[in-house]
């Protein structure tokens, strides 16, 4: 019994951990980075569940560089956009639709629309990627 709970307690301080990293404002000289790693099984059915990953951030008045990625294959899709400041939910996701994956991107803060990018379809063989997407200041 002793052993399962400093188990629990070790997994209870990373989480901590990765929570606490998790709100850090970009400043004008940082790239952010919001990616997860996945496995995909090179066989995409549309009815496959989405592999998603969002963090909340702060973000400085300022045009960025949204870039979304995957590990291995680089840039999939780019914009260059003007955030107001703010707290922001950054969402990003990989789904599968018939024979391809569809990478997204999003991000909303309270009161206004949301803003996305979105990359092309593309067959993935089966494999591990890291896929996501970064904001880096003009």
């Amino acid at each position: 019994m002793p052993k399962t709970l400093g188990k629990f307690a070790a997994v209870a301080a990373a989480a901590t951990a990765v929570v606490a990293l998790s709100g850090n404002a970009a400043t004008a000289a940082d790239a952010a980075y919001n990616e997860r790693s996945v496995w995909l099984n090179g066989n995409p059915q549309s009815s496959d569940a989405p592999a998603c990953t969002s963090r909340t951030i702060y973000l400085a008045s300022d045009t960025y560089k949204w870039i979304s990625y995957i590990d291995g294959i680089g840039g999939t899709a780019s914009r260059e956009i003007y955030l107001a400041a703010g707290t922001y939910t950054w969402e990003d996701c990989m789904a599968a639709a018939t024979d391809s994956y569809v990478q997204t991107s999003r991000l909303s803060r309270y009161g206004s629309a949301s803003a996305y990018l979105n990359a092309p379809k593309r067959y993935l063989p089966a494999g591990t990627y890291t896929f996501g997407s970064l904001l880096s200041p003009q």
